[in-house]
């Protein structure tokens, strides 16, 4: 049925513009353009659209605009396992399961096209640990929310997939079935004339699909206001909507091209009521597939789920011939609500990984049941706190708070004690004690300033300028692990923006603790050559001796698990602090290069910046 539709659909597409761009790891070198002052639009296009403005969408109308166009292509992951270097060629971690993303009013967030005169902004860095960003945003009116190319241009450049999101609102909040109709709208051909125009948008923007979140109740009868009439429903035109509705996703999941991924979120079933299912049952199987039609490439469910409907989802996911690691299990995360509030409740971890003794190792490997829809992360941004539960961090409303900001991130991936290399006894364990971090790093140049996209001022070759800025777009790629120290040394690694080398930030470690210390920082397949060189810039930290930093050693590990050390020893560029490592690596030609990291021995205590580090062809 796909490719019958397909075929039917051809001519509605038309020609649009390529996405084909060569993909860049190289830092951003020029002071970001700033407005004069924010300019984040939430709530009009090209950005945001009513299904009237939806219908009359053309790349030639003022609804649209060249300038968020992403041509950055979706780069090629690999999974990048952090463990220990004895044990590089096994994993106790399941490596099929995806985490989608999806923070709470992107539109609020992220809707500029433009560096923002701000540092402190929404913003995000673990790309290596999640695989799809979900443009999560909408209103009863504004039903399509369009991703904004800054933000598609990193995902991409990171190998995440982003989707935009349909957005039928809740009755009584001003969803309407009305407005249902207006999106399940065809043609004299039969063809949903909405659903080509959604794909016509994403393949014009250069993302990757589409959630549609349809929790309008379609039994619901609204007067001329559109206000609920209480006591009464009207179960029949329900019922006829539901039916379209289920039609109208397998017609838009049968016309999106090959790598477009459509999402349904488990609100509705199949007599048009609302009724949250929380796993994947016999009442919402249908929107995910129907016999042999398919009408979702996946599915959200909604969070009040336990361990018993998490293995039943799996059960009916295998029964209807799917993948199980379509099935999204949703996790709510802010704190305001009971579901899987953020680091207070954990067992939900447990439900949906059952441990499998590794019968090559003592490690116990993890096989999901599912995969993880992250809802409302941003609770490290716009959590406000409660009385009971202080907030995260205040960094929305106060920018010198931005290291809570950038820890609480980490910490959902990184466990309590923000260090991926070790599993928290108790607490909150993070994501990456059961999902692997994934790379891009395949391909030479590799260049990274560790500049996470935002800053309190603009740094040229460490020359400071300007004021607080953002852009995402102009974020490097960051450290596969956010962050992972093995060994006795107590190290703090954190980005740090008052000194940095090149963009906003560099990243700074700071030992407290005198101890061995081997800290990964980047995986890789990358093959050298003959003329592959080596650069690192650093810079001693106030009060770390000279002597003290020649202890730490930059490793290049390769396939065979041999390390080569270059030892901090660099030569001081101009008057600053800033140092430079330069070394030739012909030696090295032909080697499959695997890791990037630091290292240590015991009697050491050293604290420095890493300002860039390039590998050139």
């Amino acid at each position: 049925m796909r490719l019958r539709l397909l075929t039917l659909a051809i001519s509605m597409l038309g020609c649009l513009p390529s996405v084909q761009a060569a993909a860049t790891q190289s830092p951003q070198t020029a002071a970001p353009v700033t407005a004069a002052q924010v300019q984040i639009i939430p709530d009009q296009p090209p950005f945001a659209l009513t299904l009237a403005q939806l219908k009359q969408w053309s790349p030639q109308s003022e609804l649209a605009a060249a300038a968020n166009i992403s041509r950055q292509p979706l780069a090629r992951r690999f999974v990048a396992p952090l463990i220990p270097e004895n044990q590089l060629q096994d994993s106790r971690q399941d490596t099929q399961a995806k985490v989608l993303y999806a923070p709470d009013g992107m539109n609020n967030f992220g809707n500029y096209l433009q560096a923002q005169p701000k540092f402190n902004l929404y913003n995000f860095s673990n790309w290596a640990q999640i695989d799809v960003l979900n443009w999560f945003a909408g209103t009863a009116d504004l039903t399509v929310q369009i991703p904004a190319r800054p933000w598609v241009d990193t995902a991409h450049k990171n190998g995440v997939k982003v989707i935009g999101s349909v957005f039928l609102g809740i009755a009584q909040w001003g969803g309407s079935p009305d407005t249902v109709e207006k999106l399940l709208e065809q043609d004299a051909q039969g063809r949903f004339v909405q659903a080509h125009q959604l794909v016509a948008i994403a393949q014009y923007y250069g993302f990757d699909g589409w959630l549609v979140n349809q929790e309008t109740d379609l039994t619901a009868v609204k007067d001329a206001q559109n206000q609920l009439v209480k006591g009464q429903k009207d179960a029949k035109r329900g019922a006829e909507l539901a039916a379209r509705m289920l039609a109208f996703m397998q017609y838009l999941t049968a016309i999106a091209p090959q790598g477009m991924e459509i999402h349904w979120y488990d609100s509705m079933i199949a007599d048009g009521r609302v009724r949250w299912q929380n796993a994947l049952n016999e009442k919402n199987q249908q929107y995910l597939q129907q016999g042999k039609v398919t009408s979702a490439d996946a599915m959200f469910l909604n969070y009040w789920w336990n361990a018993a409907m998490v293995q039943q989802s799996a059960a009916k996911a295998d029964a209807l011939g799917r993948s199980r690691y379509e099935v999204y299990f949703g996790v709510d995360l802010w704190p305001s609500r009971d579901a899987q509030r953020a680091f207070s409740e954990s067992k939900w971890l447990d439900w949906l990984f059952k441990p499998v003794t590794s019968a090559r190792s003592t490690h116990q490997q993890s096989s999901a049941y599912g995969s993880i829809a992250l809802f409302a992360p941003n609770v490290n941004f716009n959590f406000s706190g409660e009385p009971k539960r202080p907030a995260f961090s205040n960094f929305a409303e106060d920018a010198s708070d931005h290291r809570r900001f950038y820890q609480t991130e980490q910490r959902l991936f990184a466990g309590d004690d923000l260090n991926s290399a070790v599993v928290d006894s108790s607490g909150w364990a993070g994501l990456s004690k059961y999902l692997p971090a994934k790379s891009v790093i395949s391909s030479l140049p590799f260049v990274t300033s560790f500049n996470t996209g935002q800053g309190q001022h603009w740094f040229e070759k460490g020359q400071k300028s300007g004021a607080g800025w953002t852009d995402i777009s102009r974020q490097d790629i960051a450290p596969s692990w956010q962050f992972a120290v093995f060994g006795s040394a107590k190290v703090a690694v954190n980005y740090d923006f008052d000194q940095a080398w090149q963009g906003g930030s560099s990243l700074l470690l700071e030992t407290s603790t005198a101890g061995d210390a081997d800290i990964p920082l980047y995986q890789t397949q990358l093959r050298l050559g003959a003329n592959t060189q080596l650069r690192l810039v650093f810079q001693p930290k106030t009060g770390t001796a000279q002597s003290t930093l020649h202890q730490v050693q930059l490793y290049l590990q390769f396939a065979d698990g041999h390390r080569e050390l270059f030892p901090l020893t660099g030569t001081a560029i101009g008057n600053s602090q800033w140092q430079q490592l330069g070394v030739a690596l012909p030696q090295l030609a032909g080697r499959e290069l695997v890791r990037i990291g630091l290292q240590w021995p015991a009697n050491s205590k050293p604290s420095f910046r890493l300002g860039q580090l390039e590998l050139l062809p």
